[in-house]
C-alpha cells in the first residue's frame, strides 16, 4: 500500500508533535507500507538528512520537503506566527501534492500532524482515500476552573472557545471534513465540533504513541513522589499539580512533587510553591534531556498530569512504558487513553479548584496507600503502553482506516 503522508512536523529524536511525525511514519514503513512523508524542508530538512545518513531509515519510507514559497519556517522554540506559517503550509501543499500525484500514484492520503480540527488540511478530494487524524482541540476548560489561571489566560481561553464556535461554520474546515474518508479524532468533545453528517465516518483514538516498555524496580521506603512532565503553560494544568500537592501533604506529610518543563508559566509557579510554603517539597527539574527521562521517570510513584485539553501528549505513552501509573482529568486525550488499569482519571464535574485538587489528593493518597494496587497499575501501565505502541498503532490503521474495500468517494459529496 502507497501512503503519503503529510505530516508539517516530522523529526527523528524529538518529542511533541515532530516525534509523532516521525515514529508513525517509521512505524508504517516497517509494516511493509511505501511511505512519502510530505514535511516542512526549512524545519526539518536538515535534521532529517543527517538523521539518515547515520541511521537509514526503513527502505520503503523517503521524504518530501515543501516549504512556503519566500517564507522559511520560523522554528518552534518561542515562535512567532507559527501557527500562520503551518496555514500557509497546508494551503500551499495542495499544488505540491497535485504535481507528485502527475508522477506517481497513492492508495491513501494520510494528515497527521498538526493534530487540531480547527486547522484543517486540503488536501482531500485529490483522488487517493484520505485519513484527516488523530485531531483533537475541541476539549473545554471548565468555567469553575477558570479563576485558577494566571492573569490574560481566562481571556485566552475565551478566545479560543469563540474560535472553536466559529471553525464549525469555517467552509475550509468543513471542506476539509467532507472530503474525508475517515476522521479521527482524540476525544468526544472534538467529535462533538464535527457536524453530525459526518459522524460515520467520525472515529475517537487515543492519539498516544509510546516507547517499548522500559525496566523497572518498584521504589520501596522513602517519601512518595509525584511527577508533572509538560510545558509550563497555565491549560497544561501544573498549578493543579502544585496545589494537589499541598493537598495531598494534609494526609502524607513527606508527600513531594518534582516538576519537569519549561514555559511562560514558570515564574508564576514559582511564586505559587512559595505562597503555599512548599519550597521544600517542590522539585522544578528544567528541560529534561530526553535521553535522561526514564531514569526520571523510574524515580517517582506516580504520574500526575491534570491537562485541561491536551490532545495527544506522549509523556502519559512515555510514562506508562516506565510503569508509572498516570492520574489525570476525564478531559481531551488523557480521559481516553488512561483507564483504571493504568492509573485513575479524575472526573471535573462543576468542581472548583480547590476542590478539584482536593479530589486528585485523594486518589493519589488512595492509591499509595495500598501497595499491592500500586504493583498491579505498574504491571498494567506497561500492559496499556503496549497498546500505543508505534507499530501497534500503524497495524491498527492501516486495518481500520486505510481498508481500500471501504473507500467512499468523498470528491463530491
Amino acid at each position: 500500500m502507497k501512503v503519503l503522508l503529510s505530516a508539517y512536523a516530522c523529526e527523528p529524536l524529538a518529542g511533541s508533535e515532530p516525534g509523532k511525525g516521525w515514529l508513525f511514519a517509521t512505524a508504517l514503513a516497517r509494516q511493509g507500507c511505501d511511505v512519502t512523508v510530505l514535511t516542512c524542508g526549512s524545519h526539518h530538512r536538515d535534521v532529517i538528512a543527517r538523521h539518515c545518513a547515520a541511521h537509514p531509515p526503513p527502505g520503503k519510507l523517503r521524504f518530501a520537503f515543501h516549504d512556503v514559497p519566500r517564507w522559511p519556517g520560523p522554528g518552534y522554540k518561542d515562535a512567532r506566527h507559527i501557527r500562520q506559517h503551518y496555514m500557509a503550509w497546508q494551503m500551499t501543499a495542495r499544488g505540491r501534492v497535485r504535481r507528485m500525484l502527475r508522477d506517481d500514484s497513492f492508495d491513501v492520503i494520510h494528515h497527521l500532524t498538526w493534530t487540531v480540527l480547527r486547522w484543517p488540511s486540503f488536501l482531500g478530494g485529490l483522488g487517493p482515500r484520505f485519513v484527516f487524524g488523530p485531531v483533537g482541540g475541541g476539549a473545554v476548560a471548565p468555567m469553575a476552573l477558570r479563576p485558577s489561571f494566571p492573569p490574560g489566560s481566562v481571556r485566552r481561553e475565551r478566545l479560543r472557545d469563540l474560535i472553536n464556535a466559529v471553525s464549525r461554520f469555517d467552509p475550509m474546515v468543513r471542506s476539509c471534513l467532507r472530503r474525508a474518508d475517515a476522521i479521527l479524532v482524540t476525544d468526544p468533545a472534538t467529535r462533538a465540533l464535527v457536524p453530525a453528517r459526518h459522524h460515520p465516518r467520525t472515529h475517537v483514538v487515543a492519539d498516544i504513541l509510546a516507547p517499548p516498555p522500559m525496566p523497572f524496580v518498584t521504589r520501596i521506603g522513602g517519601d512518595p513522589t509525584l511527577l508533572f512532565v509538560g510545558r509550563l503553560e497555565y491549560w497544561k494544568g501544573p498549578h493543579l499539580a502544585v496545589m494537589t500537592l499541598a493537598a495531598l501533604r494534609a494526609q502524607i506529610p513527606g508527600a513531594r512533587l518534582t516538576i519537569a518543563g519549561s514555559g511562560p508559566e514558570d515564574q508564576a509557579l514559582r511564586h505559587q510553591v512559595r505562597q503555599l510554603g512548599l519550597e521544600g517539597a517542590v522539585d522544578f527539574a528544567g528541560q529534561v534531556p530526553g535521553d535522561r527521562m526514564a531514569a526520571l521517570y523510574a524515580a517517582h510513584d506516580l504520574f500526575l498530569f491534570p491537562s485541561l485539553h491536551d490532545s495527544g501528549p506522549h509523556v502519559i505513552g512515555e510514562a506508562l512504558a516506565a510503569a508509572l501509573p498516570v492520574i489525570c482529568l476525564d478531559l481531551g486525550g488523557p480521559g481516553i487513553a488512561v483507564d483504571h488499569s493504568c492509573g485513575a482519571v479524575v472526573p471535573c464535574g462543576d468542581l472548583d479548584a480547590d476542590d478539584l485538587s482536593a479530589r486528585l489528593a485523594a486518589t493519589c493518597a488512595r492509591l499509595l496507600d495500598d501497595p499491592r494496587a500500586m504493583a498491579q497499575l505498574r504491571v498494567g501501565a506497561q500492559a496499556r503502553a503496549r497498546d500505543f505502541d508505534a507499530d501497534h498503532r500503524a497495524r491498527q490503521t492501516i486495518a481500520r482506516f486505510y481498508a481500500p474495500d471501504e473507500r467512499e468517494c468523498r470528491c463530491c459529496a
